[in-house]
């Protein structure tokens, strides 16, 4: 079995640096340029993501090329200097952000560019970041400090299956995360439609073309459908959170939800908990209550509990009554609640809606069967986007399993190779 070896980035490579002797005036016009972030957030560059600049005739500025690594050099913490980027497109006349710097090889002999792209964000690579990066309150990655890193890599049949193996799993990440968005588009425009229009008892969606409709506070609906008040529809409750000893992690007997908890529509767990001292200090909201973020930065965000539990001073909750679907009200809320908070909030330095005026706040209200329909269709999209989600987080899993299995050596691919350990050819 071929054995890995060690070199020194200067011995394969030399580093380059981006823009220079700019302004802001040079900007948003001329030739591309790959920003920061489109470095900082892949590991391959996407070049559908450039920026512009002006570049005067014979301004001398570095053009980027194929198999070019870039490197962040600055940040705010050490763990998020120096992430890397591959340019694994051929492009012609493109310049390089000034908060960057590219690395380029001597050809490809040693190091592939599709190798690079995995191994410089690997486990191995971005522990040694934390150790080059120099700084206190902002931390740098020098490029002399780069040269003379030392590089364990895998021979280049190695090198070519492993990316290969790994281009695989983003593949698969990256056509979920397509998925995943269509989905949430679909959602959006259902929203829209269902929380408009409505549906009738045979499925269809209605239209004025052939329903009549009226006028409302939250605009055109149906003429059967009703405005009501949040307080029509069931008991509100605000939330109260007590002292820093009856809350913790240490097992207490009843669940505790504060609004970093609400990060989709069930409500499923959380961290904290309350002892019964603690419960004295706040109240218990029921499974399947709507909770409603109405303090703070996050205001606005909704969610549904599934868990008898408590909630903090920041939510509102909304415990519904047995006239009424929870789901609907759920869909609802998140159609018409966040524009009213935002105009009651105005301009105020820290934003609150108190419980009087957040039951006043309107939604649209039908017959309960029309309301389980509408509520059906909009499950079935949300159940589609968590599936989804779920598979998305088990490859992100499986891609972190294997990047710290093979980019270390701990698995080799060597029997996965051609017969004689044949690679492809090199890009030229």
């Amino acid at each position: 079995m071929d054995k890995w070896i060690e070199v020194k980035l200067s011995d394969i490579g030399k580093t380059y640096s981006g823009l220079s002797n700019k302004s802001a005036k040079d900007f948003g016009y001329g030739k591309d340029y790959i920003p920061y972030l489109n470095i900082y957030n892949n590991s391959k560059v996407n070049i559908n993501f450039f920026e512009k600049v002006n570049i005067k005739k014979r301004e001398n500025q570095n053009k980027v090329k194929y198999g070019d690594i870039f490197f962040t050099t600055s940040s705010e913490t050490p763990d998020e200097v120096g992430m890397s980027s591959v340019l694994l497109d051929e492009v012609n006349e493109v310049y390089l952000n000034s908060f960057c710097f590219g690395f380029r090889l001597n050809d490809f002999n040693t190091l592939r560019p599709e190798f690079a792209r995995y191994y410089f964000r690997g486990m191995g690579f971005r522990k040694q970041m934390n150790y080059l990066a120099q700084g206190s309150t902002r931390y740098n990655l020098s490029k002399v400090a780069l040269l003379k890193y030392k590089a364990i890599l895998p021979t280049i049949p190695e090198q070519s299956k492993i990316a290969e193996i790994l281009t695989t799993i983003d593949d698969a990440i990256e056509q979920t995360e397509k998925i995943i968005e269509k989905y949430k588009r679909i959602k959006q425009g259902l929203l829209q439609d269902l929380l408009t229009k409505g549906i009738d008892e045979n499925g269809n969606i209605r239209s004025e073309a052939t329903h009549e409709f009226k006028d409302s506070p939250l605009g055109r609906i149906p003429v059967e459908w009703d405005i009501v008040p949040i307080n029509s529809i069931g008991k509100i409750i605000t939330g109260n959170t007590p002292s820093t000893k009856d809350l913790g992690n240490f097992g207490g007997n009843y669940l505790f939800v504060t609004p970093s908890d609400i990060s989709g529509k069930e409500i499923c767990k959380t961290e904290r908990t309350l002892t019964d001292k603690g419960m004295k200090f706040t109240r218990i909201v029921p499974k399947n209550s709507i909770c409603v973020v109405c303090i703070g930065s996050t205001i606005g965000k909704i969610g549904i509990i599934k868990h008898e539990c408590a909630t903090n001073q920041q939510i509102n909750t909304i415990i519904c009554s047995e006239n009424v679907d929870y789901n609907y009200i759920y869909y609802a809320c998140l159609a018409y609640l966040k524009r009213q908070l935002d105009i009651e909030v105005g301009l105020q330095a820290v934003p609150i809606v108190n419980k009087n005026t957040f039951s006043t706040l309107l939604i649209p209200l039908m017959g309960k069967p029309e309301q389980v329909r509408i509520s059906h269709i909009l499950n079935k999209i949300d159940y589609s986007i968590k599936d989804e989600q779920k598979y998305y987080n088990k490859l992100k899993a499986i891609k972190q399993g294997l990047m710290q299995d093979l980019l270390s050596g701990k698995v080799r691919v060597t029997h996965l190779l051609d017969k004689g350990g044949k690679s492809d050819e090199c890009h030229p």
